[in-house]
């Protein structure tokens, strides 16, 4: 009988610890643009790190990943050639960082998720109208302490900028593409 007794304790007690950890492992609700935005940055980094360089497509990039329109329609010639200059330089640094780390150690998901966290801060304010916009990215190992945070272009659902700039705490914005004043923030 104690046998018995002991079974049961043990398995009720099994039964209520993987119910709990199965509650903290549930999938994240996420909105049709969030779905979007994480298809984008996961295929995104893929195509970086399993591309050779030399192999890396601008045609590609700016086509299915990234947004660059602003940018290639510029209609100043010798600024279009600098900030695609730029850019090649920005990428550069964003494939080595992905490919340093491990692209299977890395993993995102929507701002929100961090509303209690110091890199949301600068959101509550001044950049609050682009927070449904962004994903934070960190190791998998130790996603409560994130790398830093993706903004991703409203209407075309492709990443815009991967650089945000802190003035301050509660202040800050993204350096996006051109690199020369492009900002995105509320007045």
């Amino acid at each position: 009988m104690k046998n018995i007794l002991f079974l049961l304790f043990q398995t009720s007690f099994l039964f209520v610890n993987t119910s709990l950890w199965a509650q903290e492992s549930k999938p994240l609700c996420l909105s049709q643009n969030e779905k979007i935005y994480y298809q984008n940055i996961k295929a995104l980094a893929m195509y970086a790190v399993e591309t050779e360089k030399s192999g890396i497509s601008r045609d590609t990039l700016f086509e299915k990943y990234i947004e660059f329109d602003y940018v290639l329609n510029d209609t100043l010639m010798t600024r279009k050639q600098q900030r695609l200059a730029y850019f090649d330089n920005l990428f550069d640094i964003f494939r080595r960082k992905i490919d340093s780390m491990g692209i299977e150690n890395l993993d995102a998901k929507p701002l929100r998720f961090y509303q209690n966290h110091d890199i949301y801060k600068p959101f509550k304010k001044g950049l609050s109208k682009s927070e449904p916009q962004v994903l934070v990215y960190f190791k998998k190992e130790n996603p409560k302490n994130p790398l830093g945070t993706l903004l991703f272009d409203l209407n075309m659902k492709k990443l815009l900028a991967w650089i945000f700039l802190r003035q301050g705490e509660n202040e800050g914005f993204y350096l996006t593409f051109d690199l020369l004043g492009n900002v995105i923030q509320e007045n």
